[in-house]
């Protein structure tokens, strides 16, 4: 520590900064890929069908999509179908109708089958290959809160001491700082630390609501592992004890969601999976190796599925079809008639769509989910929004529902939420920024990458600092050259390994088995191979050499995409398909920016080479007389 307080916490930061930022690039930088899961996903699964705008209205969309599951006999019994509408909402793009079968024996959830139609003329679109398998932006977001190939509790406890040190350097940063305001607006070329100095103030300031957000919500998300003996001490340390506080918390909340269990939902880890965070449909990623999700992003069409036929054949033969109905079209007994007969029975759903999408705009239906008539319950059709009505981490919010056989609307009281639910949900929800449109996701993307720009200016900056005086006095200890080289390793390594996840989806073969644990290996085998090669190299050619080959490895991403699929930017984006074409205009700009910071290191590396000759010539000159 210093002497006065404002230096204390500017030596805490400092340090704090330092000890935690290496984890913390690698939190930040698949973290902001995660806000582009989905989108990351269908790029990655290039055999899918492009979206674009449509020329077809809602009610043009759901009487094609309609029509198929009503006469698709592999839908007639199953416990759901789906529709998703070409809408506003992120990712949606894509008109598909979808329907999840029931759990076979041994199987917590059925299988989920979509069949994709054209958004022009409403016509089935028969894929000519199977998406392929691929880990997608679902493992960019696990790798974001649980790291790979160290177990899940024991990273999850990793991040989130870091994550604790982000905060206090966040806190401090923003203490030892005099003029902070000023220093928002102050950049200084060409004065080497002065320079790195203003570079790291201007990127931690420009996004500063948004990190104190981030890292304070991040901690959320597993309370009760970071926290772990609150409940113990006040009800027990057996499992009974802490299924009693569960329990009473559910009670209290009249919600079965809990926040600080992995990402605030579900049941309790136990029960998950150690270091599962549930998604955003209420699932864990152990459950979706079984099943396939209705949404675009998350599935790919399977056409012609023996084994789900088959399926849903013997459950329509085990199936009574004489169940009895009482005039709201309610089951009154188990054995109810499977969902494609109950349609039937069904009041016209076009004048309901048609309501809802009155009351809440044009493109601002999402989709609509109809469900059978089942143990006292009526058939129900609900229709889910293109944006969420609150920040809250809230499943469901903001749906509509109503009886499938009578047209009713089904109301229900909101629950009375505490307010520590209420804020926890909003954190948890400003966190993944589920709610966010287009330009509010941008934003989120831009604050993501201004984090990483923070982190590794702020680790450049303990380098360039000490170098000067360490060089002078001729102490160029071991421990700053390995801070140094640990810098070139994650800053432009793990960028090359990102770089390289993408061009493993493209070459590793579609047929290979276990493709997308490959995907990541290639990513992490990169990884090594460029900090490897830096470690042989004086640190300036080092940091210019792993820039250039990043820079090489985005630039040709877009190349190897227009050799590999029907998918690239000369394609997608006269088709208006601007998911698939931001990705790799994103490739374009991060390869343009490595290619701008390896200019600057080599005409930096070139400075220092002149100077250096010139000093030396002055010496002879002075030996000389």
């Amino acid at each position: 520590m210093k002497g006065s307080f404002r230096q204390s916490m500017s030596w805490l930061h400092t340090w704090v900064g330092l000890i935690a930022g290496w984890v913390l690039f690698f939190v930040f930088v698949t973290g902001t890929a995660s806000y582009a899961t989905q989108e990351i996903t269908r790029w990655m699964q290039p055999e899918r069908p492009m979206q674009g705008p449509t020329n077809l209205d809602i009610k043009a969309q759901f009487d094609a999509a309609y029509q198929q599951l009503l006469h698709d006999p592999r839908a007639q019994d199953a416990q759901s179908w789906t529709i998703n509408f070409v809408s506003d909402a992120r990712n949606s793009q894509q008109l598909s109708a979808s329907w999840s079968m029931p759990a076979a024996e041994g199987e917590r959830r059925g299988r989920t089958e979509t069949i994709y139609l054209n958004h022009q003329t409403g016509a089935a679109e028969p894929l000519t290959e199977q998406p392929r398998e691929t880990a997608g932006g679902r493992a960019l977001l696990r790798m974001h809160y649980a790291l790979h190939y160290i177990p899940s509790d024991t990273a999850i406890l990793i991040v989130g001491v870091c994550t604790m040190l982000m905060l206090i350097a966040l806190v401090t940063g923003v203490i030892a700082h005099k003029k902070i305001l000023q220093d928002f607006f102050t950049y200084r070329p060409a004065k080497n630390l002065r320079s790195w100095l203003d570079a790291h103030n201007v990127v931690s300031i420009a996004a500063l609501p948004f990190f104190l957000m981030i890292t304070y919500s991040g901690l959320i998300f597993f309370l009760y592992t970071y926290m772990p003996l609150g409940v113990p001490f006040t009800y027990g340390f057996s499992e009974q004890d802490k299924q009693t506080y569960y329990q009473e918390l559910m009670q209290q909340t009249g919600s079965q969601r809990i926040l600080g269990l992995g990402g605030g939902g579900g049941p309790p880890r136990q029960a998950q999976g150690a270091g599962e965070r549930p998604r955003m449909d209420g699932t864990t990623p152990t459950e979706q190796q079984s099943q396939r999700s209705s949404r675009p992003d998350q599935s790919a069409q399977v056409a012609g599925s023996e084994r789900n036929s088959e399926r849903a054949n013997r459950s329509g033969q085990g199936r009574q079809r004489s169940g009895e109905h009482r005039g709201d079209g309610t089951a009154t007994m188990r054995g109810a008639d499977g969902l494609g007969i109950q349609a039937k029975r069904f009041v016209n759903l076009v004048p309901l769509l048609l309501q809802v999408e009155q009351q809440w705009g044009t493109g601002q239906v999402r989709s609509l989910t109809i469900t059978p008539a089942v143990r006292g319950e009526p058939a129900k059709i609900q229709f889910s929004p293109a944006f969420s009505e609150t920040i809250r981490r809230s499943r469901g919010a903001g749906n509509i529902e109503f009886n499938a056989f009578t047209g009713a609307e089904i109301k229900t009281l909101p629950n009375e939420l505490a307010a520590p639910e209420v804020f926890g949900s909003s954190m948890l929800g400003l966190h993944e920024g589920l709610f966010a449109g287009t330009a509010v996701r941008w934003m989120y993307l831009i604050s993501g990458f201004l984090g990483c720009a923070m982190i590794a200016t702020g680790l450049v900056v303990w380098t360039v600092k000490r170098r000067p005086k360490l060089e002078k006095t001729g102490e160029y200890r071991v421990w700053h050259q390995s801070v140094e080289r640990l810098n070139v390793a994650t800053i432009a390594g793990l960028s090359f390994g990102l770089a390289c996840y993408f061009w493993a989806n493209r070459l590793i073969p579609a047929d290979l088995a276990g493709r997308q644990q490959w995907e990541i290996h290639v990513m992490f085998i990169s990884w090594a191979l460029l900090a490897a090669f830096s470690l042989f190299r004086p640190v300036m050619l080092a940091w210019r050499d792993s820039l250039t080959i990043t820079c090489i490895a985005f630039l040709l991403l877009p190349v190897l995409n227009a050799l590999t699929t029907e998918r690239y930017l000369l394609k997608t984006i006269p088709q208006g398909d601007w998911v698939l074409a931001s990705i790799d205009l994103v490739f374009i700009a991060l390869g343009l920016m490595f290619g701008w910071a390896a200019l600057k290191v080599r005409s930096k590396g070139a400075s220092n080479q002149r100077r250096a000759q010139s000093t030396q010539a002055m010496q002879s000159t002075a030996g000389g007389i």
